[in-house]
């Protein structure tokens, strides 16, 4: 009997009453939006990181509903400086576990992180999830989409492409931050890598009024190197009033390295002012005798007093057009890279707007100045690129000598090359010919940064040399004017 009632018991033992379960179920709610939950049952509930588009980080951002909302940029220093979201606080992700504490006021705030695509960031939202943050969001896509979807963004970096249709001016201007390629932390990127130079010499072959010839002998990585480079001035212009001192000149330039040999013209522009300096220089290499194959420009404006921000503006034409129409165009970019700072609502950007403005001027002066002047090189040219600058570009640029006069430049086109080589596709051969311009530049133009040869030997291999002598080309320019 024992048995059989034993039996009956398990098979009669009555199913729980729904209404019981969903009451447990409801006052489990309840204890838990009241943050009573036992331990047992909390356990079950993991913290993590939400993913959100951004849209939906633009929302959060612009909607004044989270007045403590954190903006958490995960990227390299050297990212950051390209460009950022405003307001956006800068730790790496890879420093983010030591540095973690900067945060620790904001563990219950809502904290948005992004990056340059999405994949740093989601490792930074999982290193805050595991220090105990509760309203982690991860940026879908990252900058790049966030650019993209037209949201703004901190920049003093630009990429103009530059289109002539039926004699119509199209631009297309973009953050520079969109052609980046990637980049190595800034610690391991410095500007001018110490280093000393190794048994430097050159010797003036020929001197005359207009026209002079220098071998330049070097050692890099335990290998002698001969340079003969001939300079011929073809033209120069003076202007000098009361306010402004404009200066012109046009250069014929031949390097010979080896069995590697240049032949390209410079034409170099320099406007001294009571409240600032404007530098501009083209290299042009010749195709034949009616037309360039290609040109490089660098304009630069380097305010009299402290610049607070560098402006770098990089670009590129996709149509042939003459050395007059080229400054226009350039003056027209000006303009318009103008008006971008000028409604910026960051104070900081707002008066490089005025310092773009005078660049229009001046190219659009030394465009006439070519016309009446240089009519016999005002040839067409088949490719053409330039950069504009607003900040200094050292001492060497403002005193106007070439004589070794001025103190080592602190901030110059050659070395800030380095910056740029690995994080621009388009950059990464110039800035790596450059770095080598410079040293070679500094020996004979005076004490420009010895230290960049280091940084020579360590970008540019044997095989590359031929390059890398080209380009002194660049530094010449920007040294010795």
């Amino acid at each position: 009997m024992l048995k059989s009632e034993m039996r009956k018991t398990e098979v009669t033992v009555p199913m729980p009453n729904p209404k019981v379960i969903a009451g447990v179920i409801l006052i489990a709610l309840m204890l838990l939006s009241l943050g009573l939950m036992p331990p047992a049952f909390a356990e079950s509930t993991e913290t993590t990181f939400h993913n959100v588009t951004v849209d939906a980080a633009y929302d959060m951002i612009t909607n004044c509903s989270f007045l403590d909302l954190v903006i958490l940029d995960v990227r390299y220093q050297c990212e950051y400086d390209r460009g950022h979201l405003y307001d956006a606080v800068l730790i790496p992700y890879d420093e983010l576990e030591t540095r973690v504490g900067e945060l620790e006021e904001y563990k219950n705030h809502e904290i948005i992180v992004y990056c340059r695509s999405g994949y740093r960031s989601e490792i930074a939202c999982e290193i805050l999830v595991e220090y105990n943050f509760t309203k982690v969001h991860n940026m879908l896509g990252g900058i790049l989409d966030w650019v993209k979807a037209d949201y703004p963004i901190w920049t003093t970096s630009h990429y103009v492409t530059v289109n002539v249709v039926d004699e119509e001016i199209l631009l297309q201007i973009e953050p520079l931050l969109l052609h980046q390629t990637g980049c190595i932390p800034c610690a391991q990127n410095q500007m001018c890598p110490s280093g000393n130079a190794t048994d430097i010499q050159f010797t003036v072959l020929e001197q005359e009024e207009n026209h002079t010839v220098i071998l330049l002998t070097y050692e890099v990585n335990g290998t002698t190197f001969e340079v003969t480079i001939a300079r011929t001035l073809l033209w120069s212009y003076n202007e000098l009033t009361d306010e402004i001192n404009r200066t012109a000149s046009l250069m014929s330039t031949e390097i010979t390295a080896e069995d590697t040999s240049m032949e390209f013209y410079s034409l170099s522009y320099l406007v001294q002012h009571a409240e600032y300096n404007l530098t501009l220089y083209t290299t042009l290499t010749p195709l034949n005798s009616e037309t360039y194959n290609s040109s490089f420009t660098i304009m630069n404006y380097a305010p009299a007093g402290k610049s607070e921000v560098i402006s770098f503006e990089f670009i590129e034409f996709n149509s042939s057009v003459t050395l007059s129409q080229q400054y226009v165009i350039l003056g027209k970019v000006a303009k318009e890279i103008g008006k971008v700072y000028e409604k910026s609502e960051d104070e900081t950007l707002t008066p490089l707007a005025q310092s773009y403005y005078t660049m229009q001027e001046e190219a659009e002066y030394l465009s006439k100045l070519v016309e009446k002047q240089l009519q016999e090189y005002n040839l067409q040219i088949l490719q053409s690129s330039a950069v504009l600058m607003d900040g200094p570009l050292g001492p060497p640029l403002l005193n106007g000598g070439g004589g070794g006069g001025g103190s080592p430049s602190t901030y110059t086109f050659g070395c800030l090359g380095s910056v740029f080589t690995g994080c621009f596709g388009p950059l990464d051969e110039l800035a790596k010919a450059c770095l080598l311009g410079c040293a070679m530049a500094s020996l004979f133009c005076g004490p420009l940064m010895p230290a960049c040869l280091a940084a020579c030997a360590k970008a540019c291999t044997i095989i590359e040399i031929g390059a890398a002598i080209g380009c002194a080309i660049y530094a010449l320019g920007v040294c010795c004017l």
